[in-house]
This record gives C-alpha cells, structure tokens and sequence, in this order.
C-alpha cells in the first residue's frame, strides 16, 4: 500500500500543488489562532484575565470559522484532483485493487498532501505570531495599553492543530474517494467528468445541509435569549453570533450547491443579452454543472465574507447614530471584522485560485475545441473570460445572499433588544470588492489558458485525453 501512494504522489504531484495554496492558508489559519488563543490564555497570569479573554474569543472564533471554511473547500479541491487523476483511478481498479484499497490509496495521498502543508504552514504561523498580536493590540486601543501578550510557541499545540487539520482534510474529501472508488473502471476511463453516485450517497449531503439550517435558524432562535436581559454586553453578543451566522449560511449554501447552483446561473445569465462568445461561455459553464459548483463554492465566501467585513461595520456605526449613541463603541470598524473574518476571507481567497488554476487544463482542451471548431485565439480568449464572470456572477448573488441574511438577524436582534434598525449599505466599496474579486477570477480563469492557445489544438486535446 505504501509503494502504491508513494507512487500515486510522485505521478500526481502537479495536480495536488495546484490545491496546495488553499491547504497552506487553511493550516496557516489554524495554526495561528491556536497559538494567539495559547498565548492569550497564558497571559491571564500577567494581564488582567477580561483583557486576556479578549484576545482568546477573538481566536477561538478565528480557529472554528476557518475550520468550517477549510472544511466546505476541501472537498471541492480533492473532486478537482480525482478528476483529473481518473485514468490513474482506473487502472489501479483494472489492476485488482478493491474499492476499500482505492478509498485509502486516495486518503493517504490527501493526508500526506495536507501534512506537507501543515508543516508549511507552521512556519509561516510562527512568523506571523507576533505581528498578529500586536495587530490585536492596536486593534483593542486604549483598552489593551501596556498589556503586551507575549508570544507562546507549545510543540505539543502544533503537532495537535496539524493533526485536526490533517483530519479536516481527510473528512472534507472522504466522500469524494469513495464515489471515485465506487465507479466503474471502464466508465471512469471514458468520462471526463465526475461520475455522480447512487442517489443514497446524497443522504450525507442532505443531512449536512439539514445540520447548517438548524445552525442558521438557531442563530435567530438565540435573539429572545439574548435579548430578554439586555447588559453591556448584549449588543457585543448579538455582533458574535451575526459573524457566526455569516459564514454557517456560506456552509449551508455550499452542502445545496450541486442542486441550486445550475438553476441559478441558468436564470441570471438568460437575462443578459450576449454575443456568440457569450453564448458559448455560457452554455459551457451550465453543460459543466459539477465544474461550476466547485467553481463557485470558494469564490462566494470569498464574495460574502468581503461584503461582510464591508457592510456590517457601516450598518452597526448606523444603529447606534439611529439611537442617538453618542459615544461609537471604540472597536467597531473594518479592521475589527478583519481580526474575525480575515482568516477565513484569507482562506476562501486562496482556495477560489487553487480551484480556478486546477481547472485549466479541462478548459484549455474544451478551448481547443472550439479551435478546431473554427473560434479564432480571441474568441476563446473572451469565452474564457465571460466563464469567470459568470462564475462571479453567480458566486456574487450567493455572497449577497449570505450578507442578506445576516442583515435580517441583525434587525430582527435589534429590533428585539428595543432599539431601532438602521441599515447602510456602502454600494462604491461593494462594486470595488466584486471588480476586484471579478478580476482575480478571471486572471486565474485565462491566464493558465494563453500558453496552451499558441499550440496545436490536437495536442491538447490529446494530451488532455491521456491524462
């Protein structure tokens, strides 16, 4: 067995490496809020113990929201490898191997792949340690004045944060090696795209999605709880479980992504009126379902959770003028919900690339095609790039879907506490995000592209094809 996944790595490492830059920024997250909640906890000793808690909940909330992004990308990023490495499946199944050897031979490499990541993204967590708990300290204000939190590296925290990741990864893509184990060797060798399962194997998906509702809707539940004996700290409370809320909606639509994401682009992209490269972008895009659901999982977190760290801050600044607060609270602006939501935004974002990149051979072969179908270099050009924006697009009304949702719980938990509701929706720095978001996506769409365009289409194809 082990002879088998050493080898299967050594055939495969280009596939993996194109994944590896989600994998490094996950391990990376968690890692670094491990150590910041470690180094906070010990600090209870020599800072008062509120001021150290504090920092603690900060990372303690970093480590679970980047656990659940990880977790939502992962499987997308271990699909996008079986995918390509379908031959490789089919002939170990053609040599004998049993579907259980299959499955394991898949998850070794995942885990492997995932622990060499790990140990990156140690070094670059114990780097960044102390800035971030100086960036913390700024961020606090005058609140955290002369009560530096010193930095503390455990071996033990480490070696524990890696296996969890370890785990997250072999969980987030077990079900993916079991589908490519379970199709049949010959059909595997013919498709290009990912068999779907037996309709059972849907019932993990279902359960999931049905687990993150529950989550979604007890988010609301919690309000009356919250609400019924206001303090100081009610307001701060409601804050948390709104950024919480936030990223278990981007889950929830993750687990429904392969039933509402065809339906959605279909409607939206129909509306738009489009030349002939439109029209093969876009049939493209909906003839390749199951591509496009990976495509837009780690680019709508990367979208809603922008939109987030956007729009809450200005539409909380707006309640307390609405309610005559004179005195803002000191830690409400951007930079407080880039300490709870950049990791995961950081993570979303890595993960949006690696997808994308991962891609490229499938659609440089699928723009042969349409060379040889008579398409000149900038026709293919522009329907890779209509590609990515329909991926944004779609992606973009997921994202605003998630920020809608969160803006509900937050009326509906202020209208609770008796305040008054008050929204801003600053519109110039949302179509700042989305362009920028848009253009990241098509750079990783087209660029990969270019190189394959100035050699001969059979080649590719061909070559595709024998992959």
């Amino acid at each position: 067995m082990r002879r088998i996944v050493t080898a299967e790595l050594r055939d495969s490492w280009s596939a993996w490496l194109g994944v590896s830059l989600g994998f490094v920024m996950t391990g990376f997250g968690l890692t670094l809020a491990a150590l910041v909640l470690q180094s906070a906890l010990a600090a209870r000793e020599s800072i008062p113990p509120m001021e150290a808690d504090a920092y603690a909940i900060i990372a303690g909330s970093n480590l679970v929201l980047s656990t659940v992004v990880g977790l939502s990308l992962v499987g997308a990023a271990t699909s996008l490898v079986i995918d390509s490495r379908r031959g490789a499946v089919a002939r170990l199944a053609l040599a004998g191997a049993t579907p259980a050897r299959v499955t394991g031979s898949l998850l070794a490499q995942l885990g492997a792949v995932a622990a060499a990541c790990a140990l990156i993204a140690d070094v670059l967590a114990w780097a960044a340690l102390r800035p971030a708990l100086d960036f913390l300290q700024r961020e606090r204000g005058s609140e955290s004045a002369g009560m530096a939190v010193a930095g503390v590296v455990e071996p033990s925290t480490v070696i524990a944060v890696n296996l969890m990741w370890v785990l997250v990864a072999v969980v987030g893509g077990y079900r993916q090696a079991l589908l490519a184990s379970r199709i049949p060797p010959v059909e595997a060798l013919r498709r290009s795209q990912g068999a779907q399962g037996p309709r059972r194997r849907e019932v993990g998906r279902w359960a999931r999605a049905a687990i993150a509702a529950l989550v979604a809707v007890g988010m609301f539940a919690a309000v009356p709880a919250l609400t019924a004996n206001r303090t100081t700290e009610t307001f701060t409370q409601i804050m948390q479980l709104n950024l919480f809320g936030l990223v278990v909606v981007g889950w929830l639509f993750t687990e429904l992504m392969p039933t509402i994401v065809r339906p959605l682009t279909a409607v939206w992209t129909a509306l738009v009126p489009g030349g002939a490269s439109w029209l093969i972008a876009r049939a493209t895009v909906l003839a390749r379902a199951e591509r496009l659901a990976r495509s837009v999982t780690p680019v709508m977190f990367t979208v809603g959770l922008t939109f987030g760290v956007i729009g809450l801050p200005a539409t909380y600044n707006a309640i307390f003028a609405a309610n005559g607060v004179n005195v803002k609270l000191e830690h409400v602006g951007a930079d407080t919900f880039l300490v709870n939501l950049g990791m995961p935004l950081a993570i979303a974002l890595c993960g949006s690339v690696g997808t994308l990149v991962m891609m490229s051979r499938q659609r440089a072969a699928e723009l042969a095609l349409l060379g040889i179908a008579g398409a000149t270099p900038a026709q293919r050009s522009q329907a890779a790039t209509l590609e990515a924006v329909i991926i944004t697009g779609t992606a973009a009304l997921l994202g605003c879907a998630m920020v809608t949702v969160s803006f509900a719980h937050l009326a509906y938990a202020t209208l609770s506490a008796g305040l008054g509701f008050a929204l801003d929706v600053p519109l110039a720095p949302f179509f700042g995000a989305l362009l920028v978001t848009t253009a990241i996506t098509v750079a990783t769409t087209l660029v990969p592209t270019l190189g394959t365009q100035r050699l001969p289409e059979p080649r590719i194809i061909a070559r595709f094809v024998a992959e």
